[in-house]
């Protein structure tokens, strides 16, 4: 597979975000130097992202890789996804971020100075500090909805998610060392709180961002997935 140049492996989970993968490639190469080694996208997707990514990865400096799951391979949603890219990644450090751009790609730098400095094994990029956090990209319903189950999740698991202030989030960086990903059981969007549930004893640190606004196509957030995660919620609890 060869050496990588930076230390972290990005996957990006893809479900037709054709239109954000140049906007999102052109500022991970703005990152700078010896931070990203390669990105990795398990896509989901039925429009046209795979053709779009293998268009665009030659333009910029580090290795691009796609995996695109056909819809019988499909499992575990955003968080099976996931997982297929740990499997994948080669860098000391695995993050994980969305490709609509609410995930600013330049707070990628940021995770990468905590977690080498503060001796952490995951951090945790957090709308709910109040140095740097915010969720002005969340519309009043889907920000009252993503508050109520954070606080749901606390109450569930309030030692194991003790100094994680936003584990609804999808960004964050993890030592790829210290997850097994045969040991996670994934299912829906929440793939932070299924590892922080699933593997206890990480150390932690937060970098607070700005969720920001969806830069072109539509969310994937429904009604259906926020069963899906009570319902994770549950078997994380019965498991525990």
């Amino acid at each position: 597979m060869g050496e990588l140049a930076g230390a972290v492996s990005l996957i990006v989970p893809t479900r037709n975000e054709a239109e954000n993968i140049s906007e999102l490639l052109v500022r991970l190469d703005r990152l700078p130097a010896g931070v990203l080694g390669e990105v990795v996208f398990v896509d989901d997707s039925e429009d046209d992202t795979p053709a779009a990514i293998a268009y665009l990865a030659p333009s910029v400096d580090f290795p691009v890789a796609v995996v695109h799951r056909e819809p019988g391979m499909r499992v575990g949603g955003l968080s099976g996804a996931v997982v297929e890219g740990f499997r994948r990644a080669r860098g000391d450090w695995v993050a994980v971020m969305d490709a609509d751009l609410q995930h600013p790609p330049e707070v990628l730098a940021d995770l990468l100075a905590t977690a080498e400095s503060g001796g952490a094994d995951i951090v945790c990029a957090t709308r709910n500090v109040g140095d740097g956090g915010g969720r002005a990209g969340l519309n009043t319903a889907r920000d009252l909805i993503s508050k109520s189950f954070t606080t749901f999740a606390h109450r569930v698991f309030p030692r194991r998610l003790r100094g994680v202030s936003d584990p609804m989030s999808g960004f964050f960086m993890v030592r790829r060392a210290a997850i097994n990903p045969e040991a996670l059981r994934p299912t829906g969007f929440k793939i932070l709180l299924e590892i922080l549930v699933r593997t206890p004893g990480l150390r932690r640190a937060e970098v607070g961002y700005e969720f920001a606004a969806r830069y072109a196509g539509d969310s994937k957030a429904s009604l259906k997935e926020g069963v899906v995660y009570l319902r994770h919620l549950a078997r994380l609890r019965l498991a525990a």
